[in-house]
């Protein structure tokens, strides 16, 4: 590597493609997801190890933190050995997940000192089984509250153990049910609470013209798995979504628990413009997106994507280049001269990344 070259800060594996859930919301196994709507014949991806392992040896300077993504990330079959890899180098690894696979693996890891795990929650079993399937909500639950004496039985701090709750029209007034009811808010560390990311077709076809000009990218697998029409949030109340997450949020605070929103305002104003894709309507209005300069996403085929979810556009492959290659490539920096002059590409707005990575602009008067 030259001396002059940079290292991404943040890594997301996308582990496997593989899931043993269909929910339906997944914009990778869901009803319109990239996957399910593929050629039935093609099968599902999984990063080689060996790859990983090479990826973290060349990224060591750097110690970025490492999330590990799927599919559901317990399934790759060298979740422990990579868990161990990564803590050796001496990285931060978390991983979102959907629970179920949690208690035959809340052994491992705590043993491998893994940092945090992210479990995806829909709201009470009724809701959360329709939405995941059969069985899921009692799974998972198990697996939080196994996780949870296994770090006691052993004094161990982590992993932290966190909730992720997205909010869809089949959810949204069952907030403080799920949390104040049918969950130990004890065993958790962190709440996230976020709406549903989503792009119009508009902003859809805006992307693809992008990406074909500038690029030479005709993949639209994984953003048309984003794309909703607005008519399907109507039955969402913003009224009553937003007193039931003030509820929550108040017993959260009480409780010194932490909680993330996505957008961060959850006032009714601006979720009903987030809702009906008005993102200049937003209280919460961004200038920049830094994701593109700290953070680069590793696809199950060896892809290189500089935003997650977003696999469409590719900067290259590690089967081919090395990631310092990559990252410092002339299609990198490209990109990245791209988002200095323009901001932000059409897909943006709806990315929850965003929120988390991105640049607020200061605030408007009210």
């Amino acid at each position: 590597m030259n001396k002059m070259d940079s290292l991404p800060r943040n890594i997301t594996l996308h582990l496997t493609e593989n899931c043993n859930l269909r929910c339906r919301m997944c914009y990778f196994w869901g009803e319109s997801g990239c996957y399910s709507t593929r050629d039935s014949k093609s099968q599902p991806e999984t990063l080689e190890f060996d790859l990983i392992k090479t990826l973290i040896q060349d990224l060591t300077p750097a110690k970025p933190s490492y999330s590990l993504f799927g599919g559901e990330p317990l399934l790759y079959p060298h979740f422990e050995d990579l868990a161990e890899e990564i803590k050796k180098g001496g990285s931060y690894v978390d991983t979102p997940t959907n629970g179920t696979l949690i208690a035959e693996n809340a052994q491992m890891l705590v043993r491998t000192g893994f940092d945090s795990v992210r479990v995806s929650l829909d709201g009470p079993k009724k809701i959360n089984d329709k939405q995941r399937g059969n069985g899921s909500y009692e799974r998972a639950l198990k697996g939080i509250e196994t996780l949870y004496h296994e770090k006691e039985r052993t004094k161990s701090k982590n992993p932290n153990i966190s909730i992720i709750y997205t909010v869809t029209p089949a959810n949204f007034d069952v907030i403080e049910e799920f949390f104040l009811h049918d969950l130990n808010l004890d065993y958790i560390d962190w709440v996230t609470i976020q709406m549903q990311n989503f792009l119009t077709q508009e902003m859809g076809n805006s992307y693809a013209k992008l990406l074909k000009l500038e690029f030479g990218e005709e993949s639209d697998a994984y953003w048309r798995a984003l794309v909703r029409s607005i008519d399907e949030f109507d039955s969402i109340d913003i009224y009553e979504l937003t007193k039931q997450v003030k509820v929550v949020e108040e017993v959260l605070f009480k409780k010194k628990k932490n909680l993330l929103l996505l957008p961060p305002t959850f006032s009714p104003n601006n979720l009903k413009a987030y809702l009906k894709a008005d993102w200049n309507g937003m209280k919460d209005q961004y200038t920049k997106c830094y994701s593109p300069f700290v953070s680069a996403d590793i696809v199950a085929n060896g892809d290189v994507a500089p935003c997650h979810v977003f696999y469409d556009l590719v900067m290259g492959n590690l089967h081919e280049q090395s990631i310092s290659e990559i990252w410092n490539g002339s299609r990198y920096t490209k990109f990245r001269n791209m988002m200095k002059q323009q901001t932000f590409m059409p897909i943006c707005s709806g990315c929850c990344i965003l929120y988390l990575s991105g640049k607020k602009a200061r605030k408007r008067k009210e």
